[in-house]
């Protein structure tokens, strides 16, 4: 029996954290042996403990860029990895990614993999900020024996950059097993319960509040929205920093609500009319997948693998990144044209098409096995 280590900097839910717990439950379920490796002991630690898969709360783990605790970290985690024996450390999200593949390769891991699931360098930022992450991700490739690319765009990049080579990386979409709707609660009592009446246009998004996401973005279009008199509800599941500073923007604003940390996140997305996700950046969001699977329009930003999903006014639509004004531009047109919303029967379809899980988790367990 194989064991793995799914090394992720932080606990809260995201998609790199949905990400680990689906290769966690599935190859639980094909006879390997499981943990989690994770900083804190937030919602994916329970998670973890429901599917019976180990988890470890990595007591160094930050997000933040932290000389003491990496240092520590690193420490913490070669004797880890060596007292555990681990016959492959896959890691996921940036920080993870270079100190757990660092300590992998000095405790002598016989394969180390790194999921991208979307390079920080692909952000907006200075050329010097950008120059430094790209350097650590190529000093986190030489201590590693692959790199799995959840985007082409970052296979792109990971190439562009001299990062890793074609022969090292290898492009492995996201994918999710078929969600069944008659389990979900009925949008009526849905939105009863949420203070909405059934016969408003409802769209929202569910992410956590973090810069890349791009809330601010939408939450000024939804405002000059309401102010110039369109109808409509905006929910928004998640947590995150950048939470409290955009319930106040929206203070005044009744139809835009904040619902926090939320554990029925199918039964939201499932009474919307149009999911929007307005990030920055992106590697392959699995909410995407999610809500087109749902049957939901979306609308989203051109960013990461996003437009190699969605075709623009045919399943689903696209603006660019950080245009409140577009935004703006193409949900009035949504509201206006309630047969716009069409695209979401052939965003279902195409999910349901070109997402397979079974391949998926094949494609990934071929290389564990190489």
């Amino acid at each position: 029996m194989k064991k793995i280590a799914q090394v992720i900097t932080q606990s809260e839910m995201g998609g790199a954290q949905k990400h680990v717990i689906l290769l966690a439950k599935e190859f639980k379920a094909r006879g390997y042996e499981i943990d989690i490796i994770a900083g804190g002991d937030g919602p994916l630690k329970k998670i973890a403990n429901d599917i019976g898969v180990g988890y470890i709360e990595d007591p160094y783990m930050v997000r933040e860029i932290s000389i003491g605790k990496d240092r520590k970290n690193l420490k913490y985690l070669k004797k880890l990895f060596y007292d555990k024996k681990y016959d492959i450390v896959q890691c996921h999200s940036s920080k993870a990614g270079l100190i757990a593949r660092i300590a992998a390769k000095r405790a002598h891991v016989p394969k180390i993999i790194y999921t991208a699931h979307g390079f920080v360098f692909n952000e907006p930022m200075s050329k010097i900020k950008k120059i430094i992450y790209i350097i650590c991700e190529f000093i986190g490739a030489r201590c590693g024996d692959k790199i799995i690319a959840v985007s082409k765009k970052d296979y792109d990049s990971a190439l562009k950059y001299k990062i890793s080579n074609s022969k090292n990386t290898v492009f492995i979409p996201n994918a999710i097993k078929d969600i069944d709707k008659a389990v979900l609660k009925p949008r009526k009592e849905m939105l009863s319960e949420l203070g909405i009446d059934n016969d408003s246009f409802v769209l929202g998004n569910v992410s956590n509040f973090y810069d890349t996401k791009g809330h601010k973005y939408l939450i000024d279009a939804l405002i000059k929205l309401s102010d110039e008199g369109f109808k409509f509800n905006a929910i928004f599941a998640g947590e995150g920093k950048n939470l409290e500073e955009m319930k106040e923007k929206c203070k005044d604003y009744d139809n835009i609500k904040f619902l926090g940390y939320r554990t029925d996140n199918y039964d939201i997305m499932n009474c919307l009319d149009l999911f929007v996700l307005p990030s920055v950046k992106e590697g392959m969001p699995y909410v995407i997948l999610e809500a087109m699977n749902l049957g939901k329009t979306a609308l989203c930003t051109r960013v990461g693998a996003l437009p190699d999903i969605i075709s623009d006014g045919d399943n689903g639509y696209l603006v660019e990144a950080q245009s409140s004004e577009q935004l703006y531009d193409k949900i009035k047109y949504i509201i206006a044209n309630p047969d716009s919303l069409k695209a979401g029967i052939k965003g279902e379809q195409y999910v349901k098409e070109h997402f397979s899980f079974e391949k998926f988790a094949d494609a990934i367990e071929s290389i564990y096995n190489e």
